[in-house]
Formats: C-alpha cells, sequence, structure tokens
C-alpha cells in the first residue's frame, strides 16, 4: 500500500533538506564554527549525487511505502544501512576524483548525524500517521495463545502501524475456511494478511492464497511478526527445523569474532577485578570457610560446567531441595552479591571458553532435566555459549530462581531462542549497554 502522493512528496522534501543540514553539521562539527557560504558550498556540490542517491536508496529500501508493520525498533536500522550504502558508494567517488575536500572526517560526522536526523524524522511522520489514526487495517489467522495475545497486544494497543479487523481462529474453521475467512478480511477492509505458516489448516490452503497476493495482498509471517512486536519467539509455533537454520556454523565469522572479543575483554577487566576478588577470598577466609565454589551448570553442547565464583552462604547446595533448606546467604555474602563482586571470578570461565558475556544464562544440571522432559525447544539454548548475561536476563524480570519452575521458563526460553535465531554484533552491544545500566541500578537477573 503506497502513500498518497502528499505524504510522498513530504517525505521526499524532508529528506532532502535533511540531509543537507547534516552536511552543514558535519562541516560545523569538523571546524567547530559555522561554515563559511563558500565552504559549504564547495562541499555541497560533490555532495548532491549523494542526497540524490541517498534518495534513491530510501525507495529500493521501501521507506516511501506505506509502513504496514510496527517496525519502530528497526527503522533505525534500515536508515543506516541504506546511508551506509550511500556513503560507501560516495566514498569511493571523492577517493577517485580530484576534490579538495576531505572525504574520511566529513563523511563519518555526515553518516552519524543523517542517520539520527533521518530516524528523528521517521519516526515523527509515523507516530504523527498513527495520532491520525491511519492505521492499516489487517487480518490475522491462526491458532494457539500466542495467535491471541498478537491479536489483543495490536488491538489494545494504538502505538503499532497497523490494526486487525479480525482475528480468525483456524480451530473454528472447516476445510476452505481460510481462504473465505481472508476474502471475507478484505472485503471489511483489510490489505494485510497475517498468517501462521506452521499451521497445518494455513499450509493446506497456502496455494489457495497465492491469487490474492497478486491483487495487492500484502502477506505477512505470524512468527516474525510475533517476535518484531515482543522480543521473544512464540515457543509454540517454532520447530526444530526453523531453528537449525541458526546453527552456529552459519555465523562462523561472528563466532570466531565473539571468542576473541571474550578473551581479550576479560583479560582486560582481569586486571581491575583480582584486587576486589582478592580483598573478598580473604573476607570469606575470615569469615570461616573456602572462600569459592565450583557450582555446576549446563554448557554448551549440553556438557556440564563447573563455574567459578566467590561463596556467598553457608556452602554449595547445587540447588539440591534438601540441602537448600540448610543452606542461607550470610551478611558478607548479601554485600558480594548487592555489588556483583561474586560474580567477577567467572571471568577465568570466558578466558577458558565454557562462558561467553553475552549468551543464555547457564542452567543447574538437575533443572535442566526437568525442562529438557516439559519445555518446547529448551535444548536449543544449548546450540551456543552460555553467558554472563543474555537477552532473557535484561528483558525477564520474573526469571525462575530456585527450584524448577515450567511455567516462568517457558517465557525465558523464548527470550533464550529468540537471541540464538538473531544473534549478532549489534544485538550483543545492546545487551551489554542494558546490563551495565541494570549493574549500575543494582536492578536485573
Amino acid at each position: 500500500m503506497a502513500f498518497d502522493r502528499r505524504e510522498t512528496a513530504l517525505l521526499l522534501l524532508g529528506d532532502f533538506l535533511i540531509l543537507v543540514a547534516s552536511l552543514w553539521a558535519a562541516l560545523f562539527l569538523r571546524n567547530f564554527a559555522p561554515p563559511p557560504f563558500g565552504y559549504f558550498e564547495e562541499n555541497l556540490i560533490p555532495f548532491v549525487p549523494v542526497f540524490l542517491l541517498s534518495l534513491v536508496i530510501f525507495y529500493v529500501a521501501g521507506l516511501y511505502e506505506k509502513q504496514t508493520r510496527p517496525i519502530r525498533s528497526i527503522m533505525g536500522i534500515r536508515i543506516f544501512g541504506a546511508q551506509a550504502a550511500t556513503v560507501a558508494i560516495a566514498a569511493i567517488l571523492f577517493f577517485a576524483l580530484p576534490l579538495a575536500i576531505a572525504p574520511k572526517t566529513i563523511l563519518i560526522l555526515y553518516l552519524v548525524i543523517s542517520v539520527v536526523a533521518e530516524s528523528l524524522w521517521r519516526f515523527y511522520r509515523m507516530s504523527r500517521e498513527i495520532r491520525e489514526g491511519n492505521r492499516s487495517p489487517a487480518l490475522l489467522i491462526g491458532s494457539g495463545p500466542a495467535v491471541s495475545e498478537l491479536c489483543d497486544e495490536v488491538n489494545g494497543n494504538d502505538r503499532y502501524l497497523i490494526r486487525f479487523v479480525s482475528c480468525t481462529d483456524t480451530s473454528n474453521l472447516s476445510k476452505g475456511g481460510v481462504f473465505d475467512a481472508t476474502v471475507s478480511g478484505m472485503n471489511a477492509g483489510a490489505r494485510i494478511v497475517v498468517v501462521d505458516v506452521s499451521d497445518p489448516a494455513i499450509v493446506r490452503e497456502m496455494p489457495a492464497l497465492y491469487d490474492l497476493m497478486t491483487k495487492g495482498i500484502t502477506f505477512l509471517e505470524f512468527a516474525s511478526l510475533y517476535e518484531e512486536i515482543f522480543d521473544r519467539v512464540p515457543l509454540d509455533h517454532l520447530d526444530a527445523g526453523t531453528l537449525l537454520e541458526f546453527l552456529p556454523k552459519h555465523h562462523t565469522f561472528y563466532d570466531t569474532m565473539k571468542r576473541a572479543f571474550d578473551v581479550v575483554l576479560a583479560l582486560l577487566v582481569s586486571v581491575i577485578a583480582v584486587p576486589f576478588i582478592v580483598l573478598a577470598a580473604l573476607a570469606l577466609t575470615l569469615e570461616g570457610g573456602t572462600p569459592f565454589i565450583r557450582p555446576k551448570r549446563i554448557g554448551k553442547g549440553g556438557k556440564t560446567i563447573r563455574l567459578l565464583k566467590l561463596r556467598t552462604m553457608l556452602f554449595d547446595d547445587n540447588a539440591d531441595p534438601e540441602l537448600q533448606k540448610k543452606n542461607r546467604v550470610t551478611a558478607l555474602g548479601r554485600l558480594l552479591r548487592k555489588s556483583r563482586v561474586d560474580e567477577l571470578p567467572q571471568l577465568w570461565n570466558v578466558i577458558t571458553g565454557d562462558l561467553s558475556f553475552i549468551g543464555p544464562r547457564p542452567e543447574f544440571p538437575k533443572i535442566a532435566e526437568v525442562y529438557e522432559r516439559e519445555v518446547p525447544q529448551y535444548q536449543m539454548r544449548h546450540l551456543i555459549t552460555p553467558g554472563l548475561s543474555g537477552w532473557a536476563q535484561i528483558h525477564d524480570y520474573d526469571a525462575p530462581r530456585g527450584p524448577a519452575d515450567v511455567a516462568r521458563t517457558i517465557r525465558k526460553v523464548s527470550y533464550d531462542l529468540y537471541y540464538l535465531k538473531h544473534r549478532s554484533f549489534g544485538l550483543d552491544l545492546a545487551i551489554a549497554v542494558k546490563t551495565i545500566r541494570a549493574l549500575a541500578s543494582f536492578s536485573g537477573t
């Protein structure tokens, strides 16, 4: 569904002016003074083709089409990708042509400023469109609690760019009902159809829906939209075959670089951490008992690993229910937990490769056995190295502690598998930043 001509023209004009203003700001920051008109004009002329190239790439990226997905979370990424592609091409041209400018500095500043400015501009237009009630009508077809959850979230929150005119449960449909429900939704104004391709009823009738795609109907996949809105996967709609596409072998470069980063960062942090560990160990020794414990956890590939932690309880109970009744956190242990100093020795586990800085938190072996039986796709989280912090820890503050809790762990695993599917340097950075914020505020899990 395209924007009307007025909206498209407004976006085009706004984009062009923002790109010009971004260049002016880049020149201002480079010289820490307002650029004289002659200097600005000298740089503006070679940048005009860059501006036009940006607009073309924006068009190819679909930024001048009506956004049918609630893509606030990825709008900045799209704009950054478009601008990065533009600047990469422009850099080649600038270095190849005899232009009297400093393209490296100006291009970097221009990229950063234009991405921020374009994102703010697009978010403003999206917010205004929502306020004016221009939400795209859509149809949701599927079954199960996750489908109902998505329907309630979208229709109960006006911040999304779509609204469901109908949410059809396939369990109540007879043969041919999916096609009939789709046509009925179209007659009600829906031009977007969200379908659960893991639903057998939809799979059987998918060929009958192909013709509708040629009539201007946009089809979206349910699981992808669910993940985009909730930042977790719908476990009941995700099979092992889908997850196998995201095995580590498909992320060889990423995994290699992440491992190198883990080792280097762990060594650097250890220089600061060792004095705190030594002081805490001396205090625990004076308190009585061994200062360190080696609790068992489940690591990558389902193997049992031993963490290295400072003792915060009377003894290490390894999540044994009977031993837990006799155990308790000591006064010094509460201080170590609050300050997270008890976690610092795990830097050794990062260096040895048992842990990463970012990944699913490792679980106790006995509790993991329960979850492997009761939680769908639980073992898939063992495909990657567990971490000190993870996607679930920064999102799910109701994560289970102590004995096995299947209901809450299902939600936790939905976050872990989201990370498995989407892990990247950008996602790791987001987790790291939010983890630091949680540590600074003494919150999180």
